[in-house]
């Protein structure tokens, strides 16, 4: 057995940075994507500057998140016919010029629908680093303990950019203005790219040799990744009801403004638990999958009875502990159940299920709010992740996907 397999806690993660390219590889993707948690938070500052309403900017924040999550697969889709680097190379210029299009609009008091279609064609063309990145992983990496922590380093870091992004935005539209932070988000996302791109694994990457027939479902043909993208759009629910519930729950218990410290802590949760998992757990992604989602219902409940912000942070960081480890299993269950020329748009699928989820919970979630109080969109939240968990149980397709169970020393 390889030392890399035997590593466990820390040691598993300096094994993993040891493999050649990864530890690029992680620091450009991550760069890449910056913008994601950068965007939508410039956005609504940018038309809120320009003097529109909160209903405009919502609406335009909500066109540029529906035609990432509609462009992602394609884009994956693309990346895994005609090659990495011919994909990402273009888009690692044409992303970035969109954003520094929608700053330089702002500026000249341009038309709020000139803005708005300048962010539906920067999210459809945002480059897919993620899914690449993903995809990659099991042409680098032999031992399945290694491509476990580096799916589980990958969740946990994504966290990093939703709480880092907007941080980033406030100080940025603060010192400048909010048109400055398209300059930044550009740069991030340029160097970002094309740092990634020049890695020798991305740019000497071929396509896969088509299997049999071309199907127009692509990825979506394995009952196993229809399954995962599912759990994952269940889970994209509960996340929508609980991120409007919170800004709800503090209104009424000492402003508004202190949402930030229960999300950000419900974030936190996840990059713990997604380290520590990625450090310390053995076995199968099936019953990780399995009881990450039980964990994360369970966690949901919880919240319905907090009575104060500080206890409702607290349980929030809890409830965030089980969604890395959750994501690291439905990465490692789709690397097993994607055909190896689907890699790529088998994981962005995952990404636009969870934002589709997303989007869909929090409008579900702020309708009850107004009909029925907080708790009610919080109990979505739990409701929907308890759905993430029975199809994580009985859903079709996971049982095939089970990998060898590792050596133990």
């Amino acid at each position: 057995m390889s030392e890399a397999v035997a590593a466990r806690g820390i040691e598993r993660y300096r094994a993993l940075l040891r493999v050649p390219y990864a530890r690029e590889l992680f620091l450009w993707a991550l760069l890449a994507r910056l913008p994601m948690g950068m965007v939508p938070l410039a956005l609504v500052l940018l038309v809120r500057d320009s003097g529109a309403g909160y209903g405009q900017a919502g609406a335009i924040v909500g066109a540029y998140l529906v035609a990432a999550a509609v462009g992602s697969p394609i884009a994956g889709r693309l990346v895994d016919r005609r090659g990495h680097a011919r994909i990402l190379r273009p888009r690692a210029l044409l992303f970035p010029s969109l954003l520094l299009l929608i700053g330089a609009l702002a500026v000249l008091d341009a038309p709020t629908v000139a803005i708005g279609a300048s962010a539906i064609a920067a999210g459809v063309l945002f480059p897919p680093v993620g899914a690449s990145l993903r995809s990659l992983w099991p042409r680098l990496l032999e031992e399945p303990e290694l491509r476990a922590a580096a799916y589980a380093l990958e969740a946990s870091l994504q966290e990093v950019f939703f709480v880092v992004g907007p941080l980033l935005v406030a100080v940025v539209a603060g010192i400048a203005s909010p048109s400055a932070t398209f300059v930044v988000a550009a740069a991030a996302s340029a160097v970002g790219t094309l740092g990634f791109v020049s890695s020798a694994p991305v740019r000497d990457a071929r396509p896969e040799e088509e299997q049999g027939r071309r199907s127009l479902l692509g990825a979506l043909e394995s009952p196993g990744v229809r399954t995962v993208v599912l759990i994952s759009a269940c889970c994209g629910f509960a996340f929508g009801g609980v991120e409007v519930a919170v800004p709800a729950f503090a209104e009424a218990h000492g402003g508004v403004e202190r949402a930030g410290i229960p999300l950000a802590l419900f974030a936190a949760g996840s990059l713990v638990g997604g380290l520590v998992a990625g450090a310390r757990i053995s076995g199968s992604s099936r019953t990780l999958l399995r009881a990450s989602a039980l964990l994360l219902a369970l966690g949901l409940a919880p919240p319905l009875l907090a009575g104060s912000l500080p206890l409702l942070s607290l349980l929030l960081f809890t409830a965030g502990l089980p969604i890395a480890p959750l994501f690291t299993a439905a990465y490692g269950l789709v690397d097993r159940a994607a055909r190896r020329e689907s890699a790529a748009e088998a994981f962005a699928w995952i990404s636009t299920a969870i934002s589709g989820g997303l989007a869909a919970g929090a409008a579900v979630g702020g309708a009850l709010i107004d009909a029925q109080g907080v708790r009610a969109s919080f109990a979505l939240g739990c409701s929907a992740a308890a759905l993430a968990a029975l199809l994580a149980l009985v859903g079709p397709g996971l049982e095939g996907t089970r990998p060898p169970d590792p050596e133990r020393v």
